[in-house]
């Protein structure tokens, strides 16, 4: 019971995490104005729109959105790292932002079946928040290692939840 209840919670946590280490990593090294957050904010949102409105069509795993997610993080951090400031590359980093919002809308598509909507937004919710500040927190800690290191672990805990949580005609965890 606690695995099942805890897997939104668990994925609202990474989608916070993620979304913060993304306005973290662009405001230092791209730009801190409003259209670097109008940037993450809309590319995102369109990429969970893709993700929820084609969700019954792709065919692969949530899993392998998961991993596609990551992947599309870590270039997003890398792109900004290797290009500071550079900002004529807005419309890549556009791309791999929507690339990482298509993670929440098949997340919300697919398993808003197994779930009751009330309590897969109030887990879902609750972890995005957490996510938020627990990042914050931590990056004024630790700096960008927990940018890196927590969402990794994160994706891995989902990893081993997806498969064992969730059917395979549900959410297509099969591998």
């Amino acid at each position: 019971m606690w695995e099942r209840r805890s897997f939104p919670f668990i994925v609202g946590l990474l989608l916070g995490w993620i979304q913060t280490g993304l306005f973290f990593q662009f405001s230092f090294l791209l730009s801190s104005g409003f259209g670097t957050y109008l940037l993450i904010t809309i590319s995102w949102l369109i990429g969970s729109a893709v993700g929820a409105a084609f969700a019954d069509r792709l065919t692969l795993p949530l899993r392998r959105f998961l991993l596609l997610m990551l992947a599309a993080y870590g270039g997003a951090g890398l792109l900004v790292v290797l290009l500071p400031f550079q900002m004529t590359f807005w419309p890549l980093y556009m791309v791999v932002i929507a690339l990482i919002g298509i993670y929440p809308g098949i997340f919300f598509a697919r398993v808003g079946a197994t779930y009751p909507a009330r309590v897969l937004f109030l887990l879902e919710n609750n972890g995005f928040i957490t996510g938020v500040v627990v990042c914050t927190l931590l990056f004024m800690v630790t700096g960008r290692v927990a940018l890196w290191v927590v969402p990794v672990l994160l994706v891995a805990i989902l990893w081993v939840q997806t498969g064992r949580l969730l059917s395979a005609s549900a959410v297509h965890t099969s591998a």
